[in-house]
């Protein structure tokens, strides 16, 4: 009899529990991601912004501590991606190519071409920190000078000890990126911030106040480190570059200059003079303005394949194409300047790779159309 009775509840309220189970709402597949985030948050005590894309748009945008990707910030080298891209941007118009020479376009101060090792470096080195230029020149860093003056001031400095082009990778690169900005100058007649507005800031859509240096926009901009934006705007480059060039419907840059931009741009004989990566101990290539990123920080070849494209910046602004074509994210933070500010969003990235890839194999539909 009490089994009868059992059985007979059990029928009764079986549908009740299936209805209420039905109403339950699906696990959130991004939470193994929040978790990994909030247990580094204090590692940021500025707080964070993630932001995750696919093809199609942002999938996943979550802010910590009171970050937002509505926040203008100091991006510091996550710049060279950006300065890497007006200046091929550049080359695609005509004025430039990746061949183009200092000795063709920049003089000395008796208005003489640079000669020796200084006039053999090319546009390409200079993008790729291979110039073989072994320190940056804090004398033109000055603020109230000019960029013709700061280039002057480059080679006043380093013409005498300059190597050949390819033979030394020199990461900082507040110097050579100068170079290669008053090079375009020189091509074009503009300044750098009419070339950044004219080939970067106006088509992709970004704020006036989105720039190098910020709201002070000084005469001697550091396309390396200087831009100032948002993160809702890098992301909007970030996917440009993710989808080999396109901004939407429309053609930014070609694909054979993302491909050549992603390329390893060490030569066989190109040695590591200064990297920031070196006391982490690994020793990752770079292309034109990112970094090629394996999984055991050497070389990227057919046995060590690269895992991603990035380009972090001092203050730990971090984006990051996954090679494999699956997805690109964005840390967003602004940390104190230190040596090491970079170095949490380093770990959470590693951190977040597998966490990612197992969130986007739900297929999670864009929750923000870019751009």
């Amino acid at each position: 009899m009490n089994h009868s009775l059992t059985l007979l509840t059990a029928l009764l309220f079986a549908p009740l529990a299936l209805l209420h189970a039905a109403e339950s709402p699906p696990l959130d597949p991004w939470q193994p991601v929040t978790a990994a985030i909030e247990a580094s948050q204090s590692e940021f005590p500025g707080g964070l912004t993630l932001e995750v894309m696919t093809p199609a748009g942002v999938v996943f945008s979550r802010d910590f501590g009171g970050f937002s990707n509505s926040r203008r910030a100091i991006i510091a080298s996550a710049s060279k991606w950006v300065t890497a891209t007006v200046l091929l941007r550049i080359v695609e118009h005509g004025d430039l190519s990746l061949d183009t020479q200092t000795k063709s376009l920049l003089v000395d101060r008796a208005g003489r071409p640079w000669s020796g090792n200084m006039g053999e470096i090319r546009l390409r080195h200079l993008l790729s920190f291979t110039a073989g230029i072994s320190s940056d020149s804090k004398a033109s860093e000055d603020k109230k000078i000019n960029l013709e003056e700061a280039i002057l001031r480059i080679y006043d400095d380093q013409s005498p000890t300059a190597t050949p082009p390819g033979s030394a990778f020199f990461y900082g690169g507040v110097t050579q990126m100068r170079i290669a900005a008053r090079m375009a100058e020189r091509a074009t007649g503009l300044s750098w911030r009419e070339l950044y507005d004219k080939y970067f800031r106006l088509p992709l859509g970004w704020s006036a106040e989105s720039t190098y240096g910020g709201a002070s926009k000084p005469t001697n901009p550091s396309p390396a480190i200087g831009l100032v934006c948002t993160g809702r705007e890098y992301t909007r480059f970030l996917m440009m570059q993710f989808r080999s060039g396109m901004d939407g419907s429309t053609r930014f840059l070609d694909a054979a200059s993302i491909a050549a931009q992603h390329a390893d741009a060490f030569g066989p004989s190109t040695t590591i003079t200064h990297s920031a990566y070196g006391f982490l101990g690994k020793k990752y290539h770079y292309g034109l303005g990112n970094w090629l990123e394996t999984e055991n920080g050497q070389a990227p070849t057919r046995d060590n394949p690269l895992n991603r494209w990035s380009s972090t910046g001092k203050f730990g602004w971090a984006p990051w194409i996954a090679a494999d074509g699956k997805y690109a994210a964005l840390i967003m933070t602004q940390q104190a300047d230190t040596p090491t500010a970079f170095v949490p969003s380093e770990n959470l990235k590693a951190k977040l790779d597998a966490l990612i890839r197992q969130a986007l194999a739900g297929n999670p539909q864009p929750i923000r159309v870019v751009p």
